[in-house]
C-alpha cells in the first residue's frame, strides 16, 4: 500500500476522496513537559525546530525524543492509505500564476 501524511475524508457525493491537509490548530498541549513520543507504524507528527522555524515530519515506527529546541505541533496522526488496485488524485498540487507557471518563494521552494 501506499501512505500519504493527509487527513481522510469519504465523499459519497463525487464518489471518491477528499484530501484535507491538517490544520495547524492541533497543537499539543503540554508538549513541552512530553519529550517521548511513541509513533505507530503508518502514523506521523509535525516537529518544529525552533532554531531553524522549519518544520519537519517524523515518520513512524518510532519512538521520537523532541530536543530542548523542539516543539511537536500535532500528535501522531494516521497517513492515508491506500490500497492496492485503487488510486488517488491529488487537486491543487501547486500553486501556479497566470501563465500556468509553477509558483516559488525567495528561497525557491514550491
Amino acid at each position: 500500500p501506499v501512505c500519504f501524511p493527509v487527513e481522510y475524508q469519504s465523499s459519497k457525493s463525487n464518489q471518491g476522496f477528499s484530501f484535507d491537509m491538517p490544520s495547524q490548530d492541533k497543537r499539543i498541549s503540554g508538549s513541552m513537559e512530553t519529550s517521548v513520543f511513541r509513533i505507530p507504524p503508518y502514523h506521523y507528527l509535525h516537529v518544529l525546530d525552533q532554531t531553524t522555524n522549519v518544520t519537519r515530519l517524523e515518520v513512524g515506527p518510532q519512538i521520537f525524543v523532541r530536543k530542548d529546541n523542539e516543539v511537536v505541533i500535532m500528535s501522531p496522526e494516521k497517513m492515508v492509505t491506500v490500497p492496492p488496485r485503487h488510486y488517488c488524485i491529488i487537486q491543487n498540487p501547486v500553486v501556479r500564476d497566470e501563465n500556468q507557471q509553477v509558483v516559488k518563494d525567495n528561497l525557491e521552494q514550491v
